[in-house]
């Protein structure tokens, strides 16, 4: 099996790991989907988030900060489509077949989506150290880092901060 499908596999099972979560109430088994933002592992809390899709056709919005790129159609709805990678690191999401949008949940927001690089898939912050490690104050993430069994570092996002903060809301370029 070449491993273009053997990703298309392992993506496709993420996906359907993470429907089933959904489905199963309202505390997920898992609680967060590791993402990759910007080259930083993140964990998106499960309930921040309503669904995962492919990228898709992004209608271009003048005038506006190269971080916001947008909006698509989603089912009939417009969604402003936001790289995070861009606002946090001044570095471009590259949009390829790993690339994925995540919807916000309408619990935080309404029409309002991300980009990331790929998606890693469902972990639990109970398998994970709270590290040494604390972030400065960021527009949405938050300050405690975990490591996992693999020492690699991640960053928890915080979708309602990222909402609410003056940077996210005035996307209007000045």
């Amino acid at each position: 099996m070449s491993k273009q499908s053997q990703l298309r596999e392992y993506q496709t099972n993420i996906l359907a790991r993470l429907e089933n979560a959904k489905k199963a109430g309202a505390e997920s088994p898992a609680g967060y989907l590791g993402v990759i933002i910007g080259g930083k592992n993140v964990l998106v809390n499960l309930q921040e988030i309503s669904e995962t899709l492919p990228i898709m056709d992004i209608q271009r919005v003048p005038l506006v900060k190269p971080w916001f790129l947008g909006v698509a159609n989603v089912r009939g709805v417009l969604y402003a489509i936001n790289d995070l990678a861009q606002l946090l690191e001044n570095t471009f999401t590259n949009i390829s077949s790993n690339a994925r949008l995540l919807l916000i949940s309408d619990s935080v927001t309404s029409n309002v989506a991300f980009l990331v690089d790929k998606l890693v898939g469902l972990r639990k912050l109970d398998e994970m150290k709270l590290a040494d490690v604390l972030l400065d104050d960021n527009i949405c993430l938050k300050n405690q880092t975990y490591t996992d069994d693999e020492n690699r570092v991640w960053h928890l996002l915080d979708c309602d901060k990222l909402v609410r903060s003056k940077d996210f809301t005035t996307p209007y370029a000045t």
